[in-house]
């Protein structure tokens, strides 16, 4: 399901891809972007890029899939887990979890303070 902001820039990326299509310039479509929304536009340089791969033939105006690292490995699975972990032995140490898991002490102590509201879990 894509969000408002998903929303918003696929229509900002239509409007570049039609104005380039007519053959109006980048510094064109950048200024008449200002005027419709302000603000909440993308940067001329953002826009120049878009038009460069309208003209090159791209007509896709969503993003190209990336790789790399997942955004977050605070999800509910992993919460749960390390949850069900330090209640079965509350004096468990981060790097047993870290090597348990195979995610970092970083994001480890993200999830025992923020997420499960820990201070110290056993205090040796």
């Amino acid at each position: 399901m894509a969000s408002k902001d998903d929303n918003f820039n696929l229509k900002w990326r239509a409007y570049i891809e039609f104005r380039t299509i007519l053959k109006i310039q980048p510094v064109q479509i950048f200024s008449e972007l200002q005027g419709i929304v302000c603000l909440d536009c993308p940067s001329r340089s953002t826009g120049e890029r878009w038009a460069a791969r309208f003209r090159s033939g791209d007509a896709d105006v969503t993003d190209l899939p990336r790789s790399g690292r997942p955004v977050s490995v605070t999800t509910s699975e992993n919460i749960a887990l390390i949850e069900s972990m330090v209640m079965e032995d509350k004096c468990i140490i981060v790097n047993q979890l870290e090597q348990s898991m195979e995610i970092s002490s970083g994001a480890i102590h993200i999830i025992l303070t923020t997420e499960l509201g820990y201070r110290s879990i056993c205090g040796k």
